[in-house]
């Protein structure tokens, strides 16, 4: 079911039946909900269903239009008599004493003013204008002498209409009412619903996401957990085996160089070298042994350093309180007394490798 806004003017107005207006003549609601009487912009809308006129503060003219029935034979609908039928807008006069003084004390009798048939535009008339049809031949409204408003229209057509004394418009097409069915065109309709017309709400649309797609987040992220924590435990496998391994070198070249001191018998291999540890300056440190903190002697002179002297950066060993380049009398040489420097034989000099 469609859904109307019954405060704005909507609709095509007529000032006789199939004859649309020409001036600004806009209907006093919307004729999407029901036959409405017509009204200059900015004008007053009076006694609805009964005098359907209109009041201009401007001119001061109480007038009567059309409405937006092109047949005009909706009770909303004042139909003009002649000699008013062609006239696009008439002026009512309520002043024709000698009417009124013939109907009853309750009815005051509205004759029409004669204006021009092209007038599209409200003018300020003068009694002569209506005195000439101060006749019951040419009344066209019998009833209140007073004639209440119950909207104030907009100076644009469209916009919204301010009603008066309490008015509260249909928000709703009466039963059997089709717009336009008189005169087989569908009006256009503007303007959004108002808070206050009764609308079912509209269907909330649906918020989230599919199942499809949080099925797929689902399996995505089991999938990611599986792939992380395989990657952890193939971290966590590479680490042990690498310090495994660190740890299998340190052991072996420890073992290397304090296994026995020298080893086979003093004899290794078909070359007959012998291996003697060295210790790095400030004693042993794992990890601070390399290949060539190592030094060779021929077989013929080994001996078992006991301890090994600290390894020092010269050619010579010196122990504590020896001049530097002197050795003490009892080293591998022998013969030489404390404070003489040692010459040893070409063949059993000590051949020492200086770490890089």
């Amino acid at each position: 079911m469609a859904v109307y806004n019954p405060n704005i003017s909507n609709g095509t107005c007529y000032y006789t039946e199939d004859t649309p207006t020409k001036g600004d003549f806009i209907p006093c609601g919307n004729e999407a909900l029901q036959v409405w009487p017509c009204c200059h912009t900015g004008s007053y809308c009076l006694s609805l269903g009964e005098a359907n006129a209109c009041w201009d503060k401007t001119s001061g003219n109480t007038y009567v239009a059309g409405c937006t029935d092109p047949s005009f034979t909706d009770p909303n609908c004042l139909y003009k008599r002649d000699p008013f039928h062609a006239q696009e807008w008439v002026a009512i006069n309520q002043a024709c004493k000698n009417l009124n003084a013939a109907s009853s004390p309750d009815t005051t009798n509205w004759t029409g003013c004669k204006v021009p048939d092209n007038s599209t535009e409200l003018v300020k008339l003068s009694l002569d204008a209506c005195t000439p049809y101060c006749n019951k031949d040419q009344i066209l409204y019998p009833g209140s002498s007073s004639l209440a408003a119950y909207a104030s229209l907009p100076t644009i057509p469209g916009s919204s209409i301010f009603w008066q004394n309490n008015y509260v418009p249909p928000t709703a097409p009466a039963a059997g009412y089709t717009p336009g069915k008189t005169r087989g065109v569908v009006p256009t309709y503007t303007g959004k619903p108002s808070t206050s017309s009764s609308s079912s709400p509209a269907s909330p649309q649906s918020e989230g996401l599919s199942p499809g797609a949080k099925a797929g987040i689902g399996v995505g992220a089991v999938i990611g957990g599986i792939l992380l924590l395989l990657i952890l435990a193939w971290s966590i496998v590479l680490c042990r085996r690498k310090r495994r391994r660190q740890k299998e070198l340190e052991i072996g070249h420890y073992n290397s160089i304090h296994g026995g001191g020298i080893h086979n018998g003093g004899h290794h291999g078909h070359g007959g070298a012998m291996m003697a540890g060295v210790h790095s300056p400030g004693g042993f440190s794992q990890g601070h042994y390399s290949q060539q903190d190592v030094m060779t002697v021929s077989s013929a002179t080994a001996v078992h350093p006991s301890p090994p002297p600290p390894f020092h950066s010269g050619l010579y060993y010196a122990h504590a309180g020896s001049p530097p380049g002197e050795l003490p009398g009892t080293t591998v040489g022998g013969g030489q007394s404390p404070g003489q420097k040692s010459e040893l034989p070409a063949d059993e000099r000590f051949s020492v490798q200086l770490p890089t």
